[in-house]
This record gives structure tokens, C-alpha cells and sequence, in this order.
């Protein structure tokens, strides 16, 4: 019974108290009755000298108020506090391959380290600016690529991508086909999930959204990474996920967007200013249709130099959208 009723008591501090709402012996008795769980004045006093002693793993303070400095109780230590607790909300409210359902339960879940009085703090959630994507067994496949990746162990799944129809369709159909990968990691980017590996067929590395992965499958074929391969270098290296070939990249900027590229590239960029009003950035980046449109965005405030090839990409992308806009007569 004591042990019962130890549990209760903590189990009321845990839901009610706080720093700012402690709760009194006598609240913790109207607790234990209407619980109908045994425990006096005395009883319960020893087991509240217990809790605020060192020999507790819940480590309970105490604090005094009112008129004749009655002695109030709450729980001090919670694993999280407030501001991490909404960090990791936050996360997964914007996370897109979170589901609307899931979201919520996650987020109740993480509201239960805190008591009821400090819950309510945690009511406003963040508002994204994506849709949540809702993918069957998402768990199961991220779950799945984690042990590979830890096992060094291939995977084998199927790929697809909705249509304008809004149905999903995996890549070959009608005979949908399986790529064999070796897993090297997963990413966070632009609130997606992406699983970076080594396609065996193509002999390459690629990158596919975790949220368009099916009837995934670890296999019992052991893999070693390639060497030199970095992960960090070469999600840095990409541009919205487009895949391509790498070289280096020199580009012109206005003064205007270096916070915008250093945003993009970190305080380590390599920029130099060139006159009053622009500067050049030298990196490593993946020529692709995701950088082109990214350079595109800042329109006549960036200008490519090298390499010539980019420069032409440039071009033709350009003329396209004056073209779209100006070609139909």
C-alpha cells in the first residue's frame, strides 16, 4: 500500500504541480481519497520527506506560502524544459512527412513531461507553410533504412510519385521496378526526409524521398561505404535534391545578397568583394536544374562566370521563361 500510494503522490505532482502552481499536503490528500488510496497526514508527510530527500529519483521542492508559510510541493526536475519541449514540436508540426494524425498524437505525448498548467503553454503549434504529405508505413521504412544503415546491410524497395491525377505511381509500372541500394545516410531537407545511397545498377550515388519509398526490404547483402564519401559535403553540394555532376562554381553577386548566400553556403564561403557593389563567390556545388533555378531567383542580381557550361544553362533557362511569356506571340 505504501508504495501505491508513493506512486500517487507522484503521479498527482506530475499532472498538477509546477513552480508556479505547487500543490499542498491537504491537495494531495483530496487526491489520494478521491482515489481511494490510504494515507494520513503522517503517511503522507514521510512519504513528501522521502520525495524532497536525495535517496528520491523524483526530485520534489518544496516552497512556502500564504499568511502561515504553509508548505507547498512540486516537481523540479522534468526531463525537458518548456522551450526544448516546443523546439521538438515545432519540428514535427512543420516535418512534412509527418502525417496530420500522427502529428497530433507525437504532440501530446510530449506535452505529458510537463504538468496540465504548463501544457497549456504548448497549445499554440507552428504554422507551416507545406501540406503534410500522408505515406502509408512511413515509420516501418525509416525504421528500416536506420538498421540497414547501422547493419551495413542493402535494402531493396520500389519508387514512385503522385500524379496530375493525385495517384500515386511507382516508377516502370505496370511492372514497377526495385532498386538495390546501398544506404549511407538520411537527411533533413526543406522539411522532407531523403535517403542518400549507392544505387548498385547505375553505380552511382543518388538520393530518394523516404515518403515515396514502398515495399521496403533489408537484405542479408553486407556493404562498405565507398571511400571518401562524406555525407555532409555532399548534401552541401546540392541544390534543392537535383542530382548532377559536381565542379566548381563561380558567380557574381550584388553586396545586397550576402546574407542570402551565406546563409546558403556558411560563414567559410569563399567570397571576395570585386568592386563597391558586388562580390565573387568560388565553391564546389552539383550543376543542376535545382541550382540553376536557384541563381535564376535572384534574377539580374546574380551573374555566372564559370564554369561555361553552367553559363549556358543559365542561358537557356532564361530564354525559356522569356519565351513563355513572350514567344506565343
Amino acid at each position: 500500500m505504501k508504495y501505491r500510494r508513493i506512486l500517487a503522490i507522484i503521479e498527482y505532482l506530475w499532472k498538477y504541480s509546477s513552480k508556479q502552481h505547487p500543490k499542498s499536503i491537504e491537495d494531495i490528500l483530496q487526491y489520494l481519497e478521491m482515489h481511494q488510496i490510504e494515507g494520513g497526514l503522517k503517511a503522507v508527510r514521510n512519504d513528501l520527506k522521502f520525495l524532497t530527500s536525495g535517496e528520491s529519483f523524483i526530485k520534489v521542492e518544496t516552497s512556502q506560502s500564504g499568511r502561515n508559510q504553509f508548505i507547498h510541493y512540486w516537481i523540479a526536475d522534468r526531463f525537458f524544459e518548456i522551450h526544448e519541449l516546443r523546439y521538438m514540436m515545432d519540428a514535427i508540426s512543420s516535418a512534412r512527412f509527418i502525417s496530420v494524425k500522427e502529428t497530433q498524437q507525437i504532440i501530446e505525448k510530449l506535452k505529458a513531461f510537463v504538468s496540465e498548467n504548463e501544457a497549456v503553454l504548448l497549445e499554440n503549434q507552428l504554422v507551416h507553410t507545406f501540406a503534410k504529405i500522408d505515406s502509408p508505413l512511413f515509420a516501418k521504412t525509416v525504421q528500416t533504412i536506420h538498421q540497414a544503415i547501422a547493419e551495413k546491410r542493402a535494402i531493396q524497395f520500389q519508387y514512385g510519385r503522385y500524379s496530375v491525377e493525385k495517384e500515386f505511381v511507382l516508377s516502370g509500372s505496370p511492372d514497377p521496378k526495385q532498386y538495390l541500394i546501398h544506404p549511407y545516410g538520411i537527411i533533413w531537407n526543406e522539411e522532407m526526409y531523403y535517403l542518400i545511397g549507392y544505387h548498385v545498377m547505375e553505380e552511382d550515388i543518388h538520393h530518394y524521398r523516404i515518403d515515396r519509398i514502398r515495399d521496403i526490404r533489408m537484405l542479408e547483402q553486407k556493404f562498405a561505404v565507398q571511400p571518401g564519401f562524406d555525407i555532409n559535403k555532399y548534401r552541401n553540394l546540392l541544390f534543392f535534391m537535383f542530382g548532377g555532376e559536381e565542379s566548381s562554381i563561380e558567380v557574381i553577386f550584388k553586396n545586397n545578397l550576402a546574407p542570402a548566400v551565406i546563409d546558403r553556403f556558411g560563414l567559410n564561403a569563399d567570397i571576395k568583394r570585386v568592386d563597391d557593389d558586388h562580390f565573387r563567390l568560388i565553391t564546389r556545388a552539383i550543376i543542376s536544374k535545382g541550382l540553376v533555378r536557384w541563381l535564376l531567383s535572384w534574377g539580374a542580381d546574380a551573374k555566372v562566370v564559370y564554369p561555361k557550361r553552367l553559363v549556358e544553362e543559365m542561358e537557356e533557362e532564361a530564354e525559356r521563361l522569356y519565351l513563355q511569356y513572350h514567344g506565343l506571340g
